[in-house]
């Protein structure tokens, strides 16, 4: 199981489109089993109030993937977009993973030390002291 951080600068979060993001996100299942986590950020640009960009990082052993979308106004539409390329990096890196481990390579599986930072993130994150 996976944690889902999502949090927003200068931009209000609704229940509703946390749970629009949960189950948005929760759809990449089929691509990987392995995600450890899943950091989603919402901010507005600097001048224009009405731009919402939705960022996205997720965690997996070997590989960090990040996506960012934007969209005038609309948080469900920043979200599709940046779904969207997620689920394109996402099919990239199974295909790769694939190729690898029929090649014999077996680099992408997590090392215990990456394990140990990442529940390290995820203690501070949950603590709030790291906003991400």
């Amino acid at each position: 199981m996976y944690k889902v951080n999502i949090s927003g600068q200068h931009v209000t979060v609704s229940d509703e489109v946390a749970s629009y993001v949960k189950d948005s996100i929760s759809s990449l299942e089929r691509f990987s089993d392995q995600i450890t986590s899943v950091n989603v950020n919402f901010t507005t640009e600097k001048h224009d109030t009405h731009k919402i960009i939705a960022e996205a990082q997720i965690h997996i052993p070997g590989a960090d993937i990040f996506a960012t979308s934007t969209a005038d106004r609309s948080m469900s539409s920043a979200v599709d977009g940046m779904m969207s390329k997620l689920e394109n990096q996402m099919r990239k890196h199974k295909s790769k993973m694939l190729d690898k481990a029929h090649s014999g390579n077996k680099s992408f599986v997590e090392t215990d030390e990456e394990r140990a930072k990442q529940d390290e993130f995820n203690a501070l994150a949950d603590r709030g002291v790291v906003t991400e």
